[in-house]
């Protein structure tokens, strides 16, 4: 079986220079990317990050603290060697394309080629508090896409007048760093995200799926891929997945339950939540994406861990000792799985597992590698 790269997060708050040291380490420890997410506001509403249901809120006063990804990137791949560094990811509504092509090929020179542009279609609450429009996210990130590998693409002025953007004799002089540009991962998980994967991307990210309906998704990324006149290959199969990690049983059950992680499963489509035989707690298909924590009132947010019961957060995050969690990606290896970013939430469960945790990050690396 083909070796599973895996992927750490990187720091996201204050002091840079750890953020630094920590893809440092990650890097001696052999782990082959390190990711840092984009966002301008947190999912956890600020009515949930109290200390009586995080002791996080002791030590952090805001769940909404994050650096500007793709400034880590370039900080993080400057003072380190060989490990990759991504974002997962951004979008093409906060970030105009042009000024994303010209971001990426920055990164691609500061980094010497080991920097990977995760796209997404963006998230509301990343948009709209901040005056933006969300209309439309899926057709924008397509058509953004077609503006950054144009300009990539180009050895002279590029013209286009697209449905979202225009450009009149636009210019990017500045080459890739070797003899193709950064590399495109995108976060797709319904059909038109899938087949915009297969046609346009050169990775794929979503968030954890069972390992069957990973295997189908990733049969629809081909069979895109090969409709587009691509290889059958030309798309990495990755995937982010919360990592919820214990000594043993008793501690990964008490760790299911804890109400920061279960809020983290507001993220997933009502459908899921159908699936599991549970309510989903939002109103609509994907009531996520009208989810806006800074309005989130104290009420609403205790009812929301509520109605998440910890057989939800078994479902969205790998969740068991080590071994537990290395027996269970072997069946998304098996559908295809080739590049796992190890979001460790371990933290949100129980602070002081924090640093057992990075260890246990570690060991799991050693059982899969």
């Amino acid at each position: 079986m083909e070796r599973l790269e895996l992927g750490v997060p990187g720091q996201i708050m204050p002091p840079a220079a750890g953020a630094v040291k920590f893809a440092q380490k990650a890097e001696a420890d052999g782990f082959d990317a390190v990711w840092w997410p984009d966002h301008l506001m947190g999912w956890h509403p600020d009515t949930m990050w109290t200390p009586d249901l995080t002791p996080l809120a002791e030590v952090q006063s805001s769940p909404h603290v994050y650096f500007d990804p793709l400034i880590m990137m370039a900080a993080a791949g400057a003072q380190t060697s060989s490990i990759r560094v991504g974002v997962c990811v951004t979008d093409l509504i906060r970030r105009d394309p042009s000024m994303a092509a010209a971001s990426a090929l920055t990164l691609d020179h500061v980094t010497g080629g080991r920097a990977i542009i995760g796209l997404g279609s963006g998230e509301r609450l990343n948009v709209t508090p901040y005056g933006m429009s969300f209309d439309r996210p899926v057709a924008r990130l397509s058509e953004g896409i077609d503006v950054m590998r144009r300009l990539w693409d180009a050895d002279g002025p590029v013209s286009y007048s697209g449905e979202f953007h225009t450009l009149d004799h636009a210019v990017l002089g500045l080459s890739p760093y070797g003899d193709r540009p950064p590399e495109i991962w995108t976060a797709a998980h319904g059909p038109r995200m899938l087949r915009l994967t297969g046609e346009q991307a050169d990775g794929w990210l979503p968030t954890k799926m069972t390992a069957p309906d990973y295997g189908k998704s990733l049969s629809a990324i081909r069979s895109a891929s090969v409709s587009a006149g691509r290889d059958e290959d030309s798309v990495t199969p990755g995937m982010l997945g919360y990592v919820l990690m214990g000594p043993d049983e008793e501690t990964v059950q008490r760790l299911t339950e804890a109400p920061l992680v279960r809020a983290l499963c507001v993220l997933l489509p009502s459908q899921v939540f159908r699936d599991l035989g549970v309510e989903p707690p939002l109103a609509g298909d994907s009531g996520f994406h009208h989810f806006i924590p800074s309005t989130v009132p104290r009420e609403e947010s205790l009812r929301i861990i509520g109605a998440i019961p910890p057989r939800v957060v078994r479902h969205y995050a790998f969740a068991g000792t080590p071994e537990q969690v290395a027996e269970e990606l072997a069946e998304y290896r098996a559908q295809g799985l080739r590049h796992l970013v190890l979001w460790n939430i371990t933290a949100f469960g129980d602070p002081s597992l924090a640093g057992w945790s990075f260890k246990a990050m570690r060991e799991l690396k050693e059982h899969v590698s």
